[in-house]
């Protein structure tokens, strides 16, 4: 409603006018003789229409002034709304958004069974290591996975997947098996790269090692990445 304050006040000043310059005639008619009074009726009128002229040519100012600030401010919402667009897009690509879509979930565990059956054997011939999982990650890039995650750790640029002892982390999160590890994408594409990789690899070696695939009717759920982003030798380009 706002819009309209300036006209309606601009309407009210010229009614105003009209009453005061219609009373100021009336007197002057009532008071000259006929002559003056046709006179000063003339002139009334000829400044009455001056008057209004000068108050519709504001008032028309005032129309196109409005009109500019509503389509400037259409223009400037567009503006905020590509900009949040770009925003989430940007975020998106960092692994900074929650998603969901078509994909496979893969789980890795230690052969428990091969260890309790040899039990003078190497043990790290029966666990998982961290290796192995970066392979399974690395395959999965290369089957053009969108979005992985490991045990709820999203995958990111700087993410680190290593070993310190026997434990393994993933984003400086301690990780324990069984591992479960999440991957958006084309779910035929990437079970193809999969099963002819590490993942068949620990298959042949008795590890307990299996996969789902999902589909869009029912998505693969994958969280943001929650860690901080560190850059000591990055800089922009200016």
């Amino acid at each position: 409603m706002r819009k309209w304050v300036l006209p309606i006040t601009i309407v009210c000043i010229i009614s105003g006018l009209l009453l005061s310059l219609q009373f100021k005639a009336q007197a002057s008619l009532s008071s000259n003789p006929i002559g003056q009074r046709n006179k000063a009726l003339v002139e009334l009128i000829q400044n009455l229409e001056q008057e209004i002229v000068k108050y519709q040519n504001e008032l028309t100012s005032l129309r196109e002034e409005l009109e500019n600030i509503e389509n400037n401010k259409a223009s400037g919402q567009e503006d905020i709304q590509k900009l949040q667009q770009k925003v989430q897009k940007a975020k998106l690509k960092a692994g900074l958004l929650s998603v969901k879509g078509r994909g496979i979930k893969i789980i890795l565990d230690d052969n428990k069974a091969g260890l309790n059956a040899n039990p003078n054997d190497d043990p790290n011939r029966y666990i998982i290591h961290y290796e192995n999982i970066l392979n399974i990650i690395t395959e999965l890039k290369l089957g053009r996975a969108e979005a992985i995650s490991i045990n709820g750790q999203r995958i990111v640029t700087p993410s680190e997947i290593r070993c310190v002892g026997n434990v393994i982390l993933v984003n400086t999160t301690r990780l324990a098996p069984p591992f479960e590890i999440s991957a958006i994408g084309n779910p035929d594409f990437l079970e193809e790269v999969l099963i002819s990789g590490e993942y068949d690899l620990l298959k042949g070696a008795g590890f307990p090692v299996s996969y789902t695939k999902y589909t869009k009717e029912n998505p693969l759920e994958i969280p943001a990445y929650t860690g901080t982003f560190q850059f000591n030798y990055v800089k922009i380009n200016e």
